[in-house]
């Protein structure tokens, strides 16, 4: 989310504008765009890419944190939680709004005769996409660090050639784009895998880890299972960050993690696999292994805003992010939090709010403001009250907001990103 005064500038509004035109059967668009741009995707960097259900994020961010100890170092990350810069990034230093604006004013004459060539338009992740490609190409990175934006196979991101892939988890979600079952999914996911490159998996369900395996083979790709190739011990959580110990056959790690909460540390486990496998070929050492993973940051992951009260924004969005949110409220000993949630239409909130009711029974029901897709609020009571003692309606996320900061000494924000950003715009402008 840019500053307020970039949001309403036409060439952002129009960017926002460019919606997905029915759903897409080939990449044809994505390549057709970047081909006008010169192919800003075929460039010399070294392509990381990362599909997943959930963790994607946490995986791209861990890798380029630890790149970062000594290269030049692009990375691509969806959804946004603050800031629509947050997307593009190079050297820890967001794309720049100027450019955003100039790509956009630069631009649309090209996606007019796309559009008129292919008969659809070039959606907003399309567009993004190549944004962020033709970026790096002009910053001359190392490494770019991508994560795939939805499912893999025809994501605008797989146009890529990868020096290693990974894919963090498999969980039913977009069933309606995706496939209704594990294995559709996770063949969408395993569109990512490439001829010969190395694939790192980090996926628990066995069926999902035999549609994974055998894409691999087909395309000789060289399988690792992370989550079989580590021994993890003396795991210590707090509000600051974990503490853990990993080993293997390369050695010993002691690991400082600012992300909370025991899945990442399965998360933690890809990223040092697809580390390893590419210290194979470039200078990567444990130092800078133990270094960069002590330095990651990511937006809306069990983020602590306050401290009194403590207040907590955490992006869970689907059932199995919920569920690993609920776990971390426990590991850290947090007794019945207020929960502040809202979710668009296309969410499972039912599946979310039953994983998190296990761990409080008071909620406030909010709505998100200027998005089309929001939930009404009345919708979500109803599913609330199956699960929840105490339900509050509150329509506006920032009275909700001041009202559970007046009222309780532990607050969850979560069901979405929109929300995230609404209530970190009122937190600034307090």
């Amino acid at each position: 989310m840019m500053d307020a005064s970039l949001r309403e500038l036409p060439e952002v509004t129009f960017l926002y504008s460019l919606t997905l035109g029915g759903k897409r059967e080939n990449l044809d668009i994505m390549y057709e765009l970047l081909g006008y741009l010169g192919n800003p995707h075929s460039n010399d960097a070294r392509y990381v890419h990362v599909a997943g259900s959930n963790g994607k994020g946490s995986v791209c961010a861990s890798v380029y944190s630890v790149l970062r100890e000594k290269y030049h170092v692009s990375l691509y990350l969806s959804p946004h939680v603050y800031r629509f810069n947050e997307r593009i990034m190079v050297d820890d230093r967001e794309i720049e709004d100027e450019y955003i604006i100039n790509f956009v004013r630069n631009i649309r004459a090209i996606l007019e005769e796309v559009s008129r060539k292919k008969r659809r338009k070039p959606s907003f992740f399309e567009v993004t996409t190549a944004m962020a490609f033709r970026y790096f190409k002009e910053k001359r990175c190392d490494f770019s660090i991508i994560e795939v934006g939805l499912g893999g196979r025809l994501d605008p991101t797989n146009v890529i050639h990868p020096i290693v892939s990974a894919i963090t988890s498999i969980d039913l979600e977009h069933t309606d784009i995706l496939g209704d079952t594990v294995e559709k999914i996770a063949l969408e996911k395993a569109g990512i895998i490439k001829p010969y490159t190395p694939i790192v998996a980090g996926v628990k369900d066995e069926r999902a880890l035999k549609v994974i395996r055998r894409i691999a083979e087909k395309k000789k790709a060289p399988f690792h299972n992370a989550l079989s190739d580590y021994d993890v011990r003396e795991v210590n959580i707090s509000l600051d960050s974990m503490r853990f110990r990993i080993s293997s056959d390369r050695g010993e790690y002691e690991i400082n993690f600012p992300l909370i909460g025991r899945h990442q540390v399965n998360n933690v486990l890809v990223a040092l696999k697809v580390l390893e496998i590419l210290g194979e070929s470039y200078s990567i050492e444990r130092k800078d292994i133990e270094s960069g993973l002590s330095k990651v940051r990511l937006p809306g992951r069990f983020e602590v805003k306050m401290r009194k009260p403590l207040l907590i924004f955490d992006i869970a969005h689907n059932p199995a992010a919920s569920k690993a949110l609920a776990d971390t409220i426990r590991d850290l000993g947090l007794e019945n939090p207020t929960l502040l949630f809202s979710a668009l239409r296309d969410k499972d909130i039912d599946g979310i709010l039953r994983s998190l009711s296990g761990v409080s029974d008071e909620i406030i029901v909010t709505e998100i403001d200027y998005e089309k897709r929001k939930t009404p609020a009345e919708e979500i009571e109803r599913y609330a009250r199956r699960y929840f003692r105490n339900v509050k309606v509150m329509k506006r996320s920032y009275e909700a907001l001041e009202y559970a900061m007046e009222s309780s000494d532990i607050i969850v924000a979560t069901g979405s990103a929109y929300l995230l950003r609404e209530l970190e715009e009122h937190l600034r402008a307090r």
